[in-house]
C-alpha cells in the first residue's frame, strides 16, 4: 500500500512540473513573438544574401547579427562535378554589424560549374561543446 502512494505523489509531482514548464513555455512565446523580429535576429546572426555564380566564379554572402557571434563560412567549388577545393573564412561580428564578402575563385581546368556556401555561427568557438547555429546554406 505504501508504494502505491508513493507512485501517486511521484505521478503527481511530474506532472505538476511538467504543467510548470508548459506554463513557462507559453508565457515565453508570446513575448517572443511580440517584438515581430525572426528568432534567429534575437539568437544571434541572421545570413540576408548568399551570391553564387559559377560561371563568374564568385561566392559572396551577407551576414547581420544583432549580438557578437563567431561566424564560419565554408564554401565548396565543384569543377567538372566534382568537389575541387574548400576554401572556408572565419570571423567575429559584434552586434549591429554586418559582414559581407564577395570572393572570386581561380578558374580551374575543367571549369567551375558548381558552388555551394554553409554558414553557421557560434557564440564561442573554443568550446567543443556547442552545436553551431545555421545561419545559411545554398548550392548552384
Amino acid at each position: 500500500m505504501r508504494s502505491s502512494t508513493d507512485r501517486k505523489r511521484t505521478v503527481r509531482t511530474l506532472a505538476a512540473v511538467a504543467l510548470a514548464a508548459g506554463a513557462l513555455t507559453v508565457a515565453a512565446g508570446p513575448a517572443a513573438a511580440a517584438t515581430g523580429a525572426p528568432v534567429r535576429a534575437l539568437a544571434g546572426c541572421v545570413t540576408t544574401d548568399i551570391h553564387l555564380d559559377p560561371a563568374a566564379r564568385e561566392a559572396g554572402w551577407t551576414v547581420e547579427c544583432s549580438s557578437r557571434r563567431y561566424v564560419y563560412v565554408d564554401v565548396t567549388v565543384f569543377a567538372g562535378g566534382v568537389a575541387d577545393s574548400n576554401p572556408w573564412e572565419a570571423r567575429w561580428v559584434d552586434g549591429g554589424d554586418t559582414w559581407q564578402d564577395l570572393n572570386v575563385y581561380p578558374q580551374t581546368s575543367p571549369p567551375i560549374d558548381h558552388l555551394c556556401v554553409h554558414v553557421v555561427s557560434y557564440v564561442n568557438p573554443d568550446n567543443p561543446l556547442e552545436q553551431p547555429e545555421v545561419i545559411g546554406h545554398s548550392c548552384v
